[in-house]
């Protein structure tokens, strides 16, 4: 059954922020990415469905109002374990474990399909005006679709998993799970989270050993980052993280638009938002 509801202010962790649950929806698959398409007052949630890791067939995109309502669970179809998206021009990119469906925002009709040489787990996914960037966790490589063609833009051997990712065209903003990951998803150390300035190469350190981190996203003076493992979502500022608040175990690739957070409650089957001021 789909939930919707306002809930009063809570106190979602000891020490964090006291954030306002605007409202949540249930009946999703396994939703693992939210994008808002603040163009046409809508989001659009990435559902698993079948195994994150088997081409099953299973996976679809949801499409959802602004305030919270589901306008169609199934509004793009025929992938198999559908995880980032990002909006490039009038299309949605969708990662889809091999590959990459380019998916018209007016129809929900996949246009396009590429599949990158090598790929395995193509995770998350980031645009530009001009670019497409897409992070695979199993090899480490940061893909480049320019409309055209994909090819390989970053991969480090210090970068094993990188998973969320964010730009604005001139910096690469890696959200990296951690080195030594094991077969129950946990490493031997942290994840960091880093830049990589997109002219040079050039990578630097904004914060180091956060968590496990899947989703990234800019707010004002610094970045929001989650930990998948935990339920923890930190403010990074000033290269410091920061406890903002406890969200439940596989909360997934989070974002913002404007003060509201989106959050992807990835084993509960259900998204909710949170405001962030």
């Amino acid at each position: 059954m789909m939930l919707r509801s306002a809930l009063l202010i809570s106190v979602l962790a000891s020490g964090a922020h006291t954030s306002a649950l605007a409202w949540e929806l249930s009946g999703f698959d396994m939703p693992e990415s939210i994008v808002a398409d603040t163009a046409n007052n809508q989001l659009f949630v990435s559902n698993i469905a079948g195994h994150p890791a088997e081409a099953d067939g299973k996976g679809y995109v949801s499409r959802v109002s602004a305030d919270g309502t589901l306008l169609d669970l199934e509004w793009a179809s025929g992938m198999d374990a559908p995880k980032g998206m990002a909006l490039f021009g009038d299309s949605l990119i969708v990662a889809d474990l091999t590959k990459l469906h380019v998916v018209s925002r007016e129809t929900g009709q996949i246009t396009q399909t590429i599949s990158p040489e090598g790929a395995v787990f193509l995770n998350d996914v980031t645009a530009s005006a001009d670019r497409v960037w897409v992070s695979d966790m199993m090899t480490g490589v940061i893909w480049s679709y320019d409309g055209v063609d994909v090819t390989e833009f970053y991969q480090a051997a210090d970068l094993p998993h990188p998973n969320g990712l964010w730009t604005d065209g001139e910096e690469l903003v890696i959200a990296h799970w951690g080195p030594g990951m094991q077969a129950d998803f946990t490493t031997e150390a942290p994840g960091d989270l880093l830049s990589v300035d997109i002219a040079s190469g050039a990578v630097t350190t904004i914060s180091a050993k956060v968590g496990n981190l899947d989703g990234v996203d800019k707010i004002d003076g610094g970045f929001i980052v989650n930990d998948w493992l935990t339920g923890e979502i930190f403010k990074v500022t000033d290269g410091e993280s920061a406890l903002l608040l406890k969200a439940p175990v596989s909360t997934a690739d989070i974002a913002v638009q404007g003060d509201t957070l989106y959050l992807p409650h990835m084993f509960e089957g259900r998204i909710s938002t949170y405001d962030l001021n």
